[in-house]
């Protein structure tokens, strides 16, 4: 096998693919116009992935005493220090609800009758916490940001009776040290802020690169068969070898120009920062490109046109998409789909993309998920290459 020969041929294959798209205005803006819908979309949809400010919180105060008026004046000092919440009074507890109903607030504090008088007498204040959990997430910020609302008044409340302890006791006391014995400081591997973007960026960039690969290996040689000239390239003198690796090649390009694209974006518009080494970052992009393509060439080689390829490739592809943890943590997943997502290479093309651009890993700790990659692209290479080369004689 003349292996500078397969090598020519196979630029040249990737030239007259990328020559195409040039000429291919769509397909141009296409190329260009995905990574940044993605990143737009979910960029601004999830801005911080800490929690919503401003939440629309309903009051309703049915007891009227004094301690009940400090204590609403107490929760609206809090919320003008965090921002949390944007507390709207109500006279009735069915009214906080219509307003519920009719999406105007996601819950409200109700304060029962008899609350000033059990803080008279010494005996602890129940507060109503009503929330809408048809949003579950939305749910579950309010159920925190009200626990932590309470916690803060109890601490407040509790430093206000231990410093009158000590004032009938004359001794001077360190209220604080009493009430809250333990303290923390939270240090994180990842210096400065961080957002939800941080997590996604890396996975994005992979998840790009595999549409592109598989979508794009199925729809070229399957367009090539349809127009007639996928006949004339195997009856030149060239070998199926190099018409895989030439559309590979083009691909790589194609996929390579996205993520840089996807680079630049998120870290002008989302504050993402690259941690680690950008050179072994597009190393495991080159990884997983090679890990995809195996599928995309059993596609084409499983499919009679384009239209069936294209649905063999989003059969797989979309599955994958959302089993790998790109969007979110493989560990809130069930286990069942935990077992899954450990058959899939995007898991570990990801995984390893965010340690090193996030968490500064280096070759050594991403190892073994190199290994795996080369092991999955070998295997399905192995299998497809074959299979390729018995459906073009058919």
């Amino acid at each position: 096998m003349d292996i500078i020969k397969i090598l020519k041929d196979s630029y040249h294959i990737m030239e007259k693919d990328l020559l195409g798209l040039k000429r291919n205005h769509a397909a141009l803006a296409s190329l260009i116009l995905l990574p940044i819908a993605f990143l737009l979309m979910f960029g601004f949809i999830f801005p911080s992935a800490n929690t919503q400010e401003q939440i629309p919180v309903g009051m309703v105060n049915l007891d009227h005493g004094t301690e009940s008026s400090t204590f609403v004046t107490q929760i609206e000092t809090l919320n003008k220090n965090s921002g949390a919440m944007n507390i709207e009074n109500f006279s009735s507890v069915e009214e906080a609800k219509t307003q519920i109903n009719r999406g105007n607030v996601y819950g409200t504090f109700i304060i029962p009758p008899g609350f000033s008088n059990n803080l008279t007498n010494k005996k602890s204040a129940n507060v109503i916490v009503y929330v809408d959990n048809s949003n579950p997430q939305v749910a579950a910020q309010i159920e925190s940001t009200a626990s932590n609302t309470i916690t803060g008044l109890n601490g407040m409340q509790a430093e206000i009776n231990v410093v009158k302890m000590g004032e009938t006791t004359n001794k001077t006391i360190n209220a604080q040290s009493i009430v809250f014995p333990f303290t923390q400081n939270i240090e994180t591997a990842i210096p400065g802020k961080t957002n939800y973007f941080n997590f996604l960026a890396p996975g994005l960039m992979i998840m790009i690169v595999m549409i592109t690969v598989m979508t794009g290996i199925p729809e070229a040689i399957s367009k090539e068969k349809e127009m007639g000239t996928f006949d004339g390239m195997l009856s030149a003198p060239i070998n199926q070898v190099s018409i895989i690796l030439g559309y590979t090649a083009a691909l790589c390009v194609r996929g390579f120009s996205q993520c840089i694209l996807v680079l630049i974006i998120a870290i002008i518009f989302f504050g993402v920062t690259i941690q680690g080494s950008v050179l072994l970052a597009f190393f495991l992009l080159l990884l997983g490109i090679f890990s995809f393509v195996g599928i995309g060439i059993l596609a084409v080689a499983a499919s009679k046109d384009q239209a069936t390829g294209t649905t063999i490739v989003n059969l797989i592809m979309f599955p994958m998409m959302f089993l790998a943890g790109i969007f979110y943590p493989i560990q809130q997943m069930p286990w069942f789909m935990q077992d899954i997502s450990k058959l899939i290479p995007l898991t570990y093309a990801a995984d390893a993309m965010r340690k090193v651009m996030l968490l500064n890993a280096n070759i050594g700790d991403v190892f073994v998920q190199i290994l795996i990659l080369l092991a999955f692209g070998v295997v399905t290479m192995g299998i497809a290459i074959p299979l390729f080369r018995r459906s073009m004689t058919r």
